[in-house]
């Protein structure tokens, strides 16, 4: 990769007068776009849009990497309370929100971490994060455990296959066919480690990165690299000797297999990695009300409730993101990673039908007054709407900085308890 990214910002139009890009280039992003419109359950949901002849970034976050080395590098859409719209403050805010990520729990970074490596690419700041995690666990050492080898050796060692050695050493009473247990660090875990570095090394141009990559594929010249990047994995387990590679084998499933991430593939992308802004977002809120409130217990993903019955049996269970509670159900939270506006001149403000639905149930069933739905905080969205179901439930649709989560959770908190 030698090429300096080409940053755009989520829902922004790609083309030859916004970007460094070139017709051609531009045209293989579209092939993209058009080979990558759904998810694994068939939803659309395409890495970049393309309608109209017009193509757009979606609420995917990362990079793009074309096989003639262009990048590009997707952020975040943040609105900052100063106006700044400055990517090094962006990916901060985006990083901040990462580390809260379910998908990316065990695979910590602190603050001073952040700071250093925000004016980073997103592909560095990565490589950087996985290399920090991988030189922690080399210092701890290297799982090892005990292999069965069989080996023609020159002395006597473990003990003797007797057939194979009349086969192979019948005209040489010199070596001994022998087979013996080897305490070694070839192990699925390890040969996953070994792939991931010789992956990046092509890929990185940070100094500090290349020389790292460089001692770590010294550190793991002994152990091969693995052959079956699927076999391994699901071989692979960290058990109570290896809790100190859990960091480390998120990073690696990130980077091998996409854990995690959206999947996207095509004959003219060479890298992709891009993260759901959807998730991470609500992971973000739910660690934020974790965090700064102690007024409820914070429920996640509450499944205690269904929809409907069918033969006395339930179905269609629901899963609301966040449920306050004290010693009841109060308030129910769904986030939502849409950017609605306050001064649409309509009554609706963007907001989606069936999101006030889906809202609309999840309050009758777990049978609470208010429920509301949080997007992020934007220039055109900075205050509560208040709509009146019926007279036993009110829906909220509140703001949430991104780049302000304590200040967020306070205010939200008093919102909802000043409509029970």
């Amino acid at each position: 990769m030698t090429n300096k990214p080409q940053i755009v910002r989520e829902y922004e139009e790609l083309n030859k007068e916004s970007t460094n890009f070139n017709s051609d280039e531009i045209k293989e992003l579209k092939e993209f776009a058009q080979n990558n419109t759904h998810d694994k359950q068939g939803k659309y949901r395409p890495a970049l849009e393309l309608r109209n002849g017009k193509l757009k970034a979606q609420n995917y976050v990362g990079i793009i990497q074309t096989r003639k080395g262009k990048v590009l590098e997707i952020l975040p859409k943040v609105d900052f309370s100063d106006g700044d719209d400055d990517a090094t403050q962006t990916k901060q805010v985006f990083l901040q929100m990462l580390r809260t990520w379910r998908n990316i729990k065990y695979a910590k970074f602190n603050e001073s971490s952040i700071r250093a490596l925000q004016k980073f690419t997103m592909l560095e700041i990565f490589v950087q994060l996985f290399l920090e995690n991988l030189i922690r666990l080399t210092k701890r050492g290297l799982a090892k455990h005990y292999q069965l080898v069989e080996e023609n050796l020159p002395c006597l060692k473990g003990r003797i296959l007797f057939p194979q050695h009349t086969r192979e050493n019948h005209t040489n009473r010199a070596r001994f066919y022998v087979q013996y247990d080897d305490f070694n660090a070839n192990r699925p875990a390890n040969r996953l480690i070994h792939s991931t570095i010789n992956k990046l090394k092509p890929l990185v141009q940070q100094a500090h990165n290349q020389q790292l990559l460089h001692q770590m594929k010294i550190y793991f010249n002994d152990i091969p690299v693995s052959k079956n990047h699927d076999g391994d994995w699901r071989k692979h387990k960290v058990d109570r000797a290896m809790q100190h590679y859990q960091a480390v084998m998120q990073w690696v499933g990130l980077f091998l297999f996409g854990q995690g991430l959206a999947t996207f593939s095509g004959k003219h992308i060479e890298h992709c990695l891009l993260f759901p802004m959807e998730q991470i977002f609500e992971d973000f809120v739910v660690h934020s009300f974790h965090k700064y409130q102690n007024h409820f217990t914070v429920k996640t993903q509450d499944a205690s409730q269904y929809l409907a019955e069918t033969d006395g049996k339930k179905v269609f269970q629901m899963r609301p993101d966040i449920t306050l509670q004290n010693n009841q159900t109060k308030f129910i939270l769904d986030t939502k990673w849409k950017r609605i506006n306050e001064n649409d001149t309509g009554l609706k403000h963007d907001i989606r039908q069936s999101d006030m639905y889906q809202l609309f149930s999840y309050g009758k069933k777990h049978d609470c007054k208010t429920v509301a739905l949080i997007y992020p905080q934007t220039k055109y969205f900075k205050e509560r709407f208040l709509y009146k179901i019926d007279n036993n439930l009110r829906l909220l649709c509140l703001p949430f900085d991104v780049a302000e989560p304590e200040t967020s959770v306070t205010n939200i908190i008093k919102r909802l308890q000043a409509t029970a």
